[in-house]
């Protein structure tokens, strides 16, 4: 009987001993979390995915039945890392460089347990302008933040689940696009003034009229940035959006503040290049490239008709006029490339020397509307034709 009752003692005990061994101890390590993003806007309120990987030593982080905490806990002097437990909420101290303080706890309501290994949750106010334990007015640009998770927010009890490191930066403005126009063309270098431009983990982007700008550089301190334009159709009052880790600002409201009664806009011309730019007087045939935008949208005239309302590429003494100041002679379309590039045959029999402008028009036809819409006079649309 003793036995007997010995054995089912044994077994017990080697039941317990195997299920203590399928659960994570209090005190394992804090498990790292990925965020997404891992950056946003100062005074928070955005929505942020936490996921661990999980292993066989702690295939369930986030148990079912449990919303952990989150808490913002300040990356600088003194702070290495979360603390061991939750802590109580603390105001931000500290310099334009190196925060001393601060804990912000995301509204519990906010948090919510997705699965055993995901949670989001809604990051809290945490700013970048305050005033300091020395009465100092600080102003910072980007700042780090360790995001502890714990079980509960308890601040003697609670255990550290997992940690990650979350950056605050600026709200980005607009101030300045210099210059504030380009040739449809593109390729026009611009420089684009404000704040919060400073990357975290990836570079900015930004666009003028939906068309992406490229090759852009931010400056050292986060102020300005340059890029160059791509090709795009003319207009008027475009708008320039940049995409920044503080979010997206919009030229229409460059303040960032909802308020569209000062709007900084764009423009792009309908500026022409040509290529080549120059010949002889009374040559019968000069293949020209033609780059722009928007060409594809043109229905160009085919036959030798340089009155109808097709488009036409007229070569021209001066500004365009429909009715009192036309052609030299006509560049016929003979293929459109792209919606940026096409190519015309130039006949330039009885054209004196002089200079010229190639000149794209929309219609025709004499005293078309709009006059014709006709490409702008620039360097890049001028021809000469020569004694060569």
């Amino acid at each position: 009987m003793r036995s007997t009752r010995r054995a089912v003692l044994a077994s017990l005990m080697a039941t317990v001993l195997v299920l203590a061994g399928l659960s994570a101890p209090a005190s394992a390590a804090p498990m790292g979390m990925t965020l997404s993003p891992a950056y946003g806007p100062a005074g928070g309120g955005n929505t942020v995915v936490g996921s661990i990987t999980p292993n066989t030593a702690v295939p369930s982080p986030f148990p079912a039945g449990a919303t952990p905490t989150v808490q913002f806990q300040y990356f600088g002097s003194g702070s290495a890392s979360c603390s061991t437990r939750a802590r109580a909420n603390a105001a931000i101290d500290g310099t334009s460089t190196t925060l001393t303080a601060g804990v912000f706890t995301a509204t519990p309501a906010t948090v919510k347990r997705v699965t055993s290994w995901k949670i989001v949750f809604n990051v809290p106010a945490v700013p970048l302008s305050f005033t300091n334990s020395q009465a100092q007015q600080v102003q910072q640009i980007q700042s780090k933040w360790h995001v502890c998770a714990y079980d509960t927010d308890n601040t003697s009890t609670s255990v550290l689940l997992a940690t990650a490191l979350y950056t605050v930066a600026l709200k980005p403005t607009i101030t300045a696009i210099t210059p504030d126009s380009s040739p449809a063309a593109g390729g026009q270098p611009i420089t684009v003034t404000g704040t919060g431009f400073t990357a975290v983990t990836a570079p900015i982007t930004a666009s003028i009229g939906d068309v992406p700008l490229t090759d852009i550089k931010v400056g050292a301190n986060g102020t300005s940035f340059t890029a160059t334009t791509a090709p795009r159709a003319a207009g008027g009052n475009l708008e320039l959006s940049v995409v920044a880790p503080g979010g997206t600002v919009n030229s229409a409201d460059p303040d960032n503040d909802a308020n569209t009664n000062n709007p900084i806009y764009f423009t792009y011309s309908n500026g022409i290049t040509v290529s080549p730019n120059n010949a002889a007087a009374n040559t019968q045939l000069v293949t020209v490239e033609v780059a722009g935008a928007g060409f594809s949208q043109l229905d160009f005239e085919t036959v030798v008709d340089p009155t109808s309302s097709k488009a036409h590429v007229f070569l021209v003494n001066g500004a365009y006029n429909s009715v009192s100041n036309r052609n030299a002679a006509e560049c016929m379309v003979k293929v459109v490339v792209s919606d940026t590039q096409f190519v015309c045959d130039l006949d330039l029999t009885g054209v004196v020397e002089d200079a010229y402008v190639l000149t794209v028009v929309d219609d025709g036809s004499i005293g078309a509307p709009n006059n014709g819409n006709p490409s702008i006079i620039s360097s890049g649309a001028a021809f000469i034709v020569g004694p060569y």
